[in-house]
């Protein structure tokens, strides 16, 4: 309506101008004036639908912003009850499972299932709270991509042991080993996407493709492709996919790993998008700015010898597209492949005499195939590969002689270059300093290849029997430096911490400290603990050190290296006090290993501490006392000083902060057990609900007086641990 005025209005005045111009005979001046008048006419219309568009964006925009906020808020508002709910049913899950008929070994492999299933809900707790304070810092250093992607398969393929999805690593051949940026974070990273895709339903395969672009100097992009065949999402539920929420029919969180991995690309300038269609499944792409050293660095995977080079290859998976991955790291090394699949391979089994290697999936050998390759086996040398996945691996796989080496996916291409050189019987000096038998005749303390078994009723107060001795712990994560801390701080044990493998071959070097024992982990940033095992070693000085492993990774082929590194014993993330205190009684001496003496252990004063229920907060974060330790820290740096914001706000009228801060402290003093300070800021919760603003200056005082005494408690229980 408002443009046909417009028009009708220009159109009279250009009227009126004609008639002006034409009695000075100017037709030429009449018909510009018409052309500019629709011309403006024109450009009123757009600019008018421009604005209308911009702002139903912003309200578009707008609404999905509350609905953020709300969907945070309800997060934060009903924390503690949903981690007390998922604690109570962890702890049901676990008593019924003890009275059940199951074997040992299924009771265990249950019971460690729920007490991860806590300490995931613990962790992305800490997680929470250290990005609140805005504590997490984000470190460049030269690490081993592979190392991150092998940390990240064990862990995946723990979590979700006898899945028959497939999991493939497809890695460029420009992909460099090393790479310099925050290796911790970048794996988190990875693990919270797999996580999150391998939970989808309906999968066939999860495809991870690591692609690398130069960029300027030594900088470069790296980008992780993360495919899955699942159902895919709606586009509403590609925008809440960041959302954290808890999920009462799952009776879990969902989501806040996304949502901490999300703030923590944001940090490292990394971008993270996702495609997804209904009934083809969904794609993150993530796109990381790292460096590297040299340019020489790109092409690190060189065989000792030319004759490993060009081998022929024939590969047989269950799955076509990991077969086809496999084949891309073996061309690498110039070898001929040819890759068949399933179906193919049954139907008529291809002449394999002038194969040099052949890798088949497990479910392919039978016993017309084994006789036909012993039959080949006699006339040349022939090496037989067994393929497997990580998340299918039975401890009752199929064993042949036939079989010269077993092979899990998902693969990199630092273990297919692994797997060339130990089929030749080769040790590579970037891998090995020394042959194993070597090794072995340098050793004075034993070595023990077989899983350490846990010691029953281990509590903090045990490890009081390692008094006095020094520990080495080498771990570049800093939430499992002070777990760890916790755990044996209290003992009086004397600790040193190395943030990766060269400060700890700096410090057993160098310092004047006879240590005990190192716990050493393996993926690490600057040099891994396979190398720093290695140097060790070198020097006759440390061959009495027991080394003992602490890492996620899981492979056989992993603890072999370890093994082979120098490595005299392996304990496997995450952390099982049981387990750690049978390790360091199998190698401090003094300390007899004697179950009888669990019975006598000593109990502490019961000691009550106002405004904080200790008991209830222990069991909240997996009845792990170092763990609560090390939330109520995080919490008391965050939220410590809570009172200031909180009168600061009060003052300056901003009740949309003093709700969003009520809601924070509601949900994260339930969780550490601070029932009084929850109740506080419920009603201060319920006096913005009603809009009595005025009543709000009425609670600094009680604000104050019990984040106090919250404070003073937490103090004190730290300081008495």
């Amino acid at each position: 309506m408002l443009f046909k005025k417009l028009i009708s209005i220009m159109l009279f005045s250009t009227f009126l101008s004609a008639d002006t111009l034409l009695g000075k005979e100017n037709a030429n001046l009449w018909f510009a004036l018409i052309a500019l008048a629709l011309i403006a006419v024109l450009i009123l219309y757009i600019s008018s639908r421009q604005e209308r568009k911009l702002q139903r964006l912003h309200q578009s925009l707008f609404k999905k912003q509350l609905e953020m906020e709300k969907n945070q808020n309800k997060l934060l508002t009903t924390m503690s009850e949903n981690i007390h709910s998922i604690t109570k049913k962890a702890l049901e899950e676990s008593r019924e499972i003890i009275h059940t008929p199951l074997p040992v070994e299924a009771k265990e492999e249950i019971i460690t299932s729920v007490e991860n299933r806590l300490l995931n809900v613990t962790n992305d707790l800490i997680d929470f709270l250290r990005l609140k304070s805005k504590k997490v810092e984000i470190v460049n250093e030269e690490f081993n991509i592979n190392n991150v992607l092998n940390e990240v398969a064990g862990n995946i393929c723990t979590k979700f042991a006898g899945s028959k999805t497939e999991l493939i690593f497809d890695i460029d051949k420009n992909v460099p080993r090393n790479l310099i940026g925050d290796s911790l974070h970048l794996g988190q990273i990875l693990e919270s996407i797999l996580e999150y895709e391998m939970d989808q339903a309906n999968l066939t395969e999860v495809k991870l493709e690591i692609s690398m672009f130069d960029t300027y100097g030594d900088n470069v992009e790296m980008q992780f492709k993360i495919t899955d065949t699942g159902l895919g999402l709606t586009t509403e539920d590609q925008e809440k996919l960041f959302l954290p929420y808890y999920d009462e029919a799952l009776e879990s969180y969902v989501g806040l790993g996304l949502f901490v991995s999300n703030e923590l690309i944001t940090m490292m300038d990394g971008k993270i998008s996702v495609q997804s269609s209904i009934g083809k499944g969904s794609t993150f792409t993530l796109v990381m700015p790292l460096h590297v050293n040299v340019e020489t660095n790109k092409r690190v995977y060189r065989l000792p010898r030319k004759g490993l080079i060009e081998k022929k290859v024939f590969i047989v998976d269950d799955n076509y597209n990991s077969a086809l991955a496999i084949k891309k790291m073996f061309a690498y090394f110039r070898h001929e492949v040819t890759v068949l699949t399933p179906e193919e391979f049954r139907r008529n089994i291809p002449n394999l005499m002038p194969y040099d290697i052949v890798i088949l999936n497990e479910s392919l050998f039978n016993i017309r195939f084994i006789e036909y390759i012993n039959k080949i086996k006699m006339g040349k040398s022939l090496k037989v590969i067994a393929l497997n996945s990580l998340l299918r691996a039975d401890k009752n796989s199929f064993v042949n002689d036939v079989i010269d080496m077993y092979l899990f996916k998902p693969l990199n291409q630092e273990r297919i270059f692994e797997l060339i050189v130990g089929l030749y019987d080769l040790k590579d000096s970037s891998i090995y300093v020394e042959d194993e038998e070597e090794i072995k005749e340098k050793k004075r303390v034993e070595t023990y290849t077989a899983n350490i078994q846990e010691t029953p009723g281990v509590t903090r107060e045990k490890f009081q029997d390692f008094d006095g001795k020094s520990v080495l712990i080498v771990e570049d994560n800093l939430i499992n430096q002070k777990v760890l801390t916790n755990l044996l701080d209290l003992a009086k044990i004397k600790i040193t911490i190395a943030n990766n493998g060269q400060e700890a071959v700096d410090i057993v070097k160098e310092s004047n400290i006879n240590f005990d024992i190192v716990l050493m982990d393996i993926n690490m940033p600057i040099m891994d603990g396979y190398s720093a095992t290695q140097m060790i070693r070198l020097d006759s000085r440390f061959d009495s050190l027991p080394i003992v492993a602490f890492t996620a990774l899981v492979l056989e082929s992993e603890i072999k290296k370890m093994f082979n590194s120098g490595i005299n014993a392996f304990l496997a993330k995450p952390l099982n006090i049981g387990k750690l205190y049978t390790a360091f009684a199998m190698f401090i001496e003094d300390v007899p290993l004697h179950k009888d003496a669990l019975d006598t252990i000593d109990v502490r004063e019961v000691v009550r501490y106002p405004g904080l229920e200790i008991e209830e907060g222990i069991k909240r974060s997996n009845n792990n006392e170092s763990l609560y330790l090390e939330v109520l820290k995080e919490f008391a740096e965050a939220y410590g000083e809570s009172d200031r914001v909180f009168i600061k706000l009060v003052k300056e009228h901003r009740y949309e902060q003093i709700k969003m801060l009520c809601i924070d402290m509601r949900g994260l003093s339930g969780a550490i057990g601070a029932f009084e300070m929850q109740s506080l800021v419920t009603e201060i919760l319920q006096l913005i609900l009603y809009k009595k603003y005025d009543l709000l200056v009425n609670f600094q005082e009680k604000y104050s007086s019990e984040i106090e005494k919250l404070n003073r408690s937490i103090h004190k229980y730290l300081a008495s641990n």
